[in-house]
């Protein structure tokens, strides 16, 4: 399943109108009520859609007006990312005055890098801020922003300025074609590597076998780690919920997903026992652990041959479409 989320601004705010003593705001004329103070966030995530070897830039912007000294404004929550990770941060703050009107802006803006095709995500931020003239503290929420990631694209190449002027004739000219050659030769390995990204199910087998230990003692433990890998695998790789979601919720993905009966039982039976796991404190058989662990690596096994496939047909395409463009050149 394949969903494609575009990036949107969301934004909340609130609104705080004094009320006079005996008289309700319903009983009150429109032009004589007065804005004290106005909250807003949001965030915005651009592009939409990004190539795995460039980056998001996601913005969070707070913004208050009026009366400035009613408001005291928390800290903002990190974002929870799936399928990015941070590489930069950096923040701005301004107030200007309007009118007689102040308005306080403060943003805070996040470079991302994305691991993996597919959708990447970055779930709701939160913020707290207080209203001192009554002590109440408030709370808003953005909405949950998808960003498509898509295949690499190459670097284009970056032109030197001006030429160096033949001075010594012989040693200049070797000089300068070694330094071609070389610079060729990264460029085109830069490339290979641009051309085979990392598929998704290569490093979640690769964590699953340093993560969770068959032979180990504490089988609780490892069920733990097992089931929470398996929620993890699910919310990168088809943009669900699964981290959240309830065990009623996940077996029902997988069935709309077309995951084999057999595999959904095995995964029935490992969601299951992780609940009774966590909420309990039983002990899990050697046998379920291992049968559980089968599971989930018949499907990160089964999906990577079918993303490797994928990847091999569309560089054939690539090549076919390099080979034409070269017989039209020459």
């Amino acid at each position: 399943m394949k969903r494609k989320i575009l990036g949107t601004l969301f934004s909340v705010s609130l609104f705080f109108l004094p009320l006079s003593s005996g008289q309700t705001q319903e009983n009150s004329p429109l032009d004589s009520v007065l804005v004290q103070a106005r909250v807003s966030l949001s965030a915005l995530a651009e592009p939409h859609r990004v190539p795995l070897n460039r980056t998001v830039t996601f913005t969070v912007r707070i913004s208050w007006e009026g009366d400035l000294d009613l408001i005291e404004i928390g800290d903002v929550e990190e974002p929870v990312l799936s399928n990015f990770d941070i590489v930069g941060t950096s923040t701005a703050n301004s107030v200007v005055e309007i009118h007689g009107n102040k308005n306080a802006v403060k943003e805070i803006t996040y470079t991302l890098r994305p691991k993996t095709l597919g959708m990447g995500y970055i779930e709701s931020v939160g913020l707290q801020y207080e209203d001192k003239t009554n002590g109440k503290t408030h709370a808003l929420k953005t909405q949950r922003v998808g960003v498509e990631v898509i295949a690499p694209v190459p670097d284009s190449d970056k032109k030197r300025g001006g030429w160096i002027f033949i001075v010594a004739g012989g040693i200049i000219f070797a000089g300068c074609l070694g330094i071609f050659l070389l610079y060729k030769k990264r460029a085109g390995t830069k490339e290979k590597v641009e051309e085979n990204p990392q598929i998704l199910e290569e490093a979640f087998l690769k964590e699953l076998k340093d993560t969770v230990n068959l032979k180990g003692k504490d089988r609780r433990e490892s069920f733990t780690i097992l089931s929470k890998l398996f929620r993890k695998y699910l919310s990168e790789k088809f943009g669900f919920s699964a981290l959240e979601a309830t065990t009623e919720q996940l077996l029902r993905f997988l069935e709309s997903e077309g995951i084999e009966e057999s595999i959904r039982r095995k995964c029935e039976t490992l969601f299951r026992k992780a609940d009774v796991v966590k909420f309990s404190g039983q002990e899990a058989a050697q046998s379920e652990l291992e049968e559980a662990y089968t599971a989930v690596e018949s499907i990160f096994e089964s999906h990577m041959a079918q993303a490797k496939e994928q990847i091999r047909k569309a560089e054939e395409e690539r090549l076919k479409k390099r080979k034409k463009w070269k017989g039209l050149k020459v």
